[in-house]
Parts: structure tokens; sequence; C-alpha cells
């Protein structure tokens, strides 16, 4: 939802306790929310600029649905994927999110081998760097701590020459 401003509100607990009861998955803003304990306690995922005690003017009214939307520069499709946690949202075009998708469940997946590595053989995790998506080198510690887990370059996209993206 675009924000007349950063620091102006665009809502509060009451919308969106309407916006949850409507099932919208969420929203994204470029102004502030207010009531955030209460919009956390309904858990429905809320990204803004910022929150703010203060109500915002009355301009601020959704006046699309499934239309093209641009927030701070960022263009938003219907179909497209928004995705969000704690550090933030990123929109992912509807026609590569599969493929986005297998990249980052893949680096997930690398990640959390080296997390359980590093658990039980506490040390620097540099020595598994350089560690980017379709970059990982066939010869190198992290290659050989993934095939002793089953992943190799036969069957991950992860390693250099074999992304397909």
């Amino acid at each position: 939802m675009e924000s007349v401003g950063p620091w102006e509100s665009v809502g509060g607990d009451i919308k969106f306790l309407r916006l949850k009861q409507r099932n919208i998955g969420g929203l994204v803003t470029n102004g502030s929310v207010r009531d955030t304990d209460e919009v956390l306690n309904y858990g429905f995922p809320c990204f803004s600029h910022s929150t703010t005690a203060c109500q915002g003017p009355a301009a601020m009214q959704p006046w699309k649905c499934n239309d093209i939307v641009s927030l701070n520069g960022t263009v938003v499709r219907p179909g497209d994927a928004i995705i969000g946690d704690q550090d933030g949202v990123v929109v992912v075009p509807a026609k590569v999110a599969e493929k986005v998708y297998n990249i980052a469940h893949g680096r997930e997946e690398i990640e959390e081998i080296v997390k359980e590595e590093l658990t039980k053989n506490p040390g620097p995790p540099g020595k598994f760097y350089p560690f980017m998506s379709g970059k990982i080198k066939v010869d190198s510690p992290l290659a050989k701590l993934l095939a002793s887990k089953g992943i190799t370059p036969e069957n991950s996209n992860q390693f250099e020459g074999k992304a397909d993206w």
C-alpha cells in the first residue's frame, strides 16, 4: 500500500483485523502502522517503513485490486510472489518464482548442513566460503562436506557450472 509519507500511518488494529477477516495474506507499505502489538497478536504479516502512535490521513485507501502497483520504484504484478520475514520483503516475478524458490531452497539446505557441521565441530565458518549459489567449487571444503551428505554437482544447481538460471 502506497503511503503519502513514510511516517504517516496507513492503519491500525481495526483496519488490520478487517484485512485478516477477509483472508488477505499480509500488507507491505512504505508508510507506518499503528497498534503493532495487536497486529502481531492477529498473526497478520505486515511490513512497514516504521511504526507510529499517530493516526494517519484518510487519503490512503486501497483503490485497486489485482492490478500493477509500484512501491518506491518496485513494480508488483498480479501473481508475483511476495516473501517477507524480520529482515525485509522481496518481490519475485511470477515467471521466475519456481526457479527462485528452488535456488533458495537449495541454499537453505546447504546452510543447515554447514550449521550442523559447525555445531558438531566448532570453528571459523570461513573455511566453507565463498558460498554463493551457483558458484560452489567442486574441490572446495564446502563441496566435500556436501558430498558427505549426498549433495553433489550431479544433483544440485548450487555448484559452479551447474547453475540453471
